[in-house]
């Protein structure tokens, strides 16, 4: 069955809450002060039956100016607006005020009702309605039904009633939701159970004992029961007035505004990015950074428009811009609000939400504009691509793009594959594309690294993986948990081009080739002839360097030999050739097989006729390579 929310929206003191009693026979106004002043001050709840079999909710709202913002609270969710103007006093402010907020609000339905008929003469109800139809005129109620009716008389009721079960019956049906969204009107709790928070359903479908959060908090409750009109349900539908009991949260911890939602669903932030519309009447405009009330569903929050290639925006006129808010809220995009000036509070304008977890952005920058112009109407392939421009180093999967740009998840794989074809994107691994302009960038700043390692190391070949990779994802700005396999990629798809190329685990410009002079040829003999005359006895590496402490070239030759293995260095004190260091592994492995026990120190020692010390370097280099490990006071082959 369908489920509709109908609103109350009007002046107050026109006869609104009267009006519901009269359809429904409940009383909205509950609080005391209500019952006392005769005005209704907070959101009322009730249900109307129609003859058909079909339940709708009823919110009926306040008029008063001073409670417009509880009005606010309660408008998100209607479907249907029964605008309410009463016959001795015709259109009044809040009734003009209530329309731009319905309107603003994306509500395209509803009814016209002028009560209090009984007060004046047919001549003057004909001004009256006549007076109001001037007034809807290019609104989303230009053709709405205009239906005179009094509450006293009893006239006019069942025709009301016929009338809102005919717009119900019209609705379209809610498109199916995986996720729910209820936002938070009231809070209080019931001995013996709790807390328990009420709302309009947005969306999706609320389950009994089904896991949810909070937002913008992002705290997890359990949903103990379920209300709908006070009646115990195991599942409560989008467009039903819902009471959720909470399990283990305490009512304090919880407030109006806040958001009950399926995890993962929606985004807490603090800023949006949206399409703002002045009201064409309304005696303000909005300059740049302007302070401004603003209402999201059932919250209210202070916040700065920051305006996009515009300086002011006056009434009447529509700009792109930035909200940045002084509190935290979530929401969707697509989703309406609703802006007051901050001082005298007054509607003035509001609009659509076209990004929830936007950037800051330039001033008068054009992209910025296009960017926005694609949030706003683009095509599911150019808004997948602005994706991958904006998330730039996060290396975000095609999932998790489409949820956070509220993208169609079942139709996203085959955008990228589009994409990819024209050459905008590219497949880095694992659903995870990148935008060319993001492969370029990576590329230059990979070439700039190596160019400069080769330019100060020209007789090494190549940067270690480690310190590449290092220096890239510092470079890049890359801010993501997964850096290394997505940065171990972004090297295999440079190594795959022909950019760079790898070997042995270090990296180079692909077209990079040691060139050694006949200088440096050199001294690397001198070198090598040295430690292959040393053996087993070499002497200590920084009292050898030290006696050609004057050749320049010297330490950097020295560099080159440890990293293309032909010198090994056993610590801090010395190096040995690699032709000894393999023999003193076999001598090793030999005595090992003859021994068939762990290898003393001392032992050792002798069969190679060196120092203790030089022995001790060896098996401790052994030991960190995996070649040997200690056991007790000697040590065996690692298996």
């Amino acid at each position: 069955m369908k489920h509709v929310i109908i609103g109350s929206a009007g002046h107050v003191d026109h006869g609104k809450t009267c009006l519901i009693q009269a359809l429904t026979g409940i009383d909205t106004d509950r609080l005391k002060e209500e019952k006392e002043r005769g005005i209704t001050i907070e959101l009322g709840f009730a249900y109307l039956d129609f003859p058909n079999g079909q339940r709708a909710g009823i919110v009926d709202v306040p008029g008063h100016e001073k409670f417009v913002k509880n009005m606010l609270a309660g408008a998100g969710g209607m479907d249907l607006a029964m605008l309410v103007v009463a016959a001795d006093e015709g259109v009044m402010p809040q009734t003009i005020e209530h329309l731009d907020i319905l309107s603003i609000l994306g509500i395209s339905g509803g009814v016209i009702v002028i009560t209090k008929t009984d007060l004046v003469e047919p001549d003057f109800l004909e001004l009256v309605i006549e007076d109001v139809k001037k007034l809807v005129k290019g609104t989303f109620l230009e053709n709405a039904p205009v239906l005179p009716a009094s509450v006293y008389q009893k006239k006019g009721i069942e025709e009301l009633k016929s009338v809102l079960q005919k717009l119900c019956e019209e609705l379209p049906e809610r498109k199916d939701s995986n996720t729910f969204r209820m936002p938070v009107d009231r809070i209080f709790s019931i001995k013996g159970h709790g807390t328990v928070v009420t709302g309009t359903l947005w969306e999706g479908k609320i389950k009994k004992e089904q896991e949810a959060v909070l937002y913008p908090e992002n705290e997890p409750v359990r949903i103990r029961g379920i209300q709908v009109h006070s009646c115990e349900k195991q599942i409560a539908f989008a467009g039903q007035r819902a009471a959720v009991n909470l399990a283990g949260r305490k009512k304090e911890s919880i407030k109006r505004g806040d958001i009950l939602a399926s995890s993962g669903s929606i985004y807490a932030t603090r800023m949006l990015d949206v399409k703002l519309t002045l009201l064409k009447h309304t005696r303000h405009t909005v300059k740049n950074a302007s302070r401004v009330h603003i209402y999201l569903g059932t919250q209210e929050v202070l916040g700065k428009v920051i305006l996009q290639g515009t300086e002011e925006l006056k009434p009447g006129e529509t700009a792109y811009a930035q909200l940045r808010l002084e509190k935290e809220t979530a929401a969707k995009k697509g989703d309406y609000f609703v802006i007051r000036f901050y001082s005298p509070v007054e509607t003035v304008g509001g609009g659509t939400i076209l990004d929830v977890l936007p950037k800051k952005h330039r001033k008068h920058d054009p992209n910025v504009i296009e960017a926005f112009r694609i949030k706003e109407n683009g095509t599911d392939e150019e808004q997948l691509e602005l994706a991958f421009l904006e998330q730039q180093g996060t290396f975000q999967p095609l999932e998790e793009l489409a949820r956070r740009y509220f993208l169609n998840a079942s139709n996203v794989l085959n955008q990228a594959k589009k994409l990819e074809k024209k050459g905008k994107i590219v497949c880095l691994k694992d659903h995870i594309y990148l935008h060319r302009e993001e492969v370029a960038r990576y590329r230059k700043q990979i070439s700039e690294i190596l160019e400069a390692f080769h330019r100060d190391n020209p007789l090494k070949e190549g940067m270690g993986k480690e310190e590449l990779r290092s220096r890239l994802e510092k470079s890049a700005g890359i801010r993501t948990g997964k850096e290394t396999a997505c940065t171990d990629a972004l090297l295999q798809l440079f190594t795959d081009k022909k950019l760079i190329k790898e070997q042995n685990q270090y990296y180079s410009k692909y077209s990079f080739h040691v060139i050694i002079e006949e200088d440096t040829q050199l001294l690397i003999q001198e070198i090598t002839n040295f430690y292959q005359k040393a053996g087993f006895a070499p002497l200590a590496t920084e009292v050898y360097m030290s006696e050609h402490e004057n050749s320049g070239k010297f330490r950097q030759t020295f560099n080159s030999l440890l990293n293309k293995k032909i010198l090994i260095r056993l610590n801090e004190q010395y190096c040995i050739h690699s032709t000894y260091y393999d023999q003193a592994q076999k001598i090793f492995s030999a005595m090992a097989e003859e021994q068939k026990s762990p290898i003393s120190l001392g032992s050792y020692r002798d069969s190679l006729s060196c120092s203790r010390k030089v022995a001790l370097a060896l098996l401790e280099h052994f030991d960190r390579s995996g070649f040997t490990r200690k056991m007790g006071d000697g040590r065996v082959l690692r298996k």
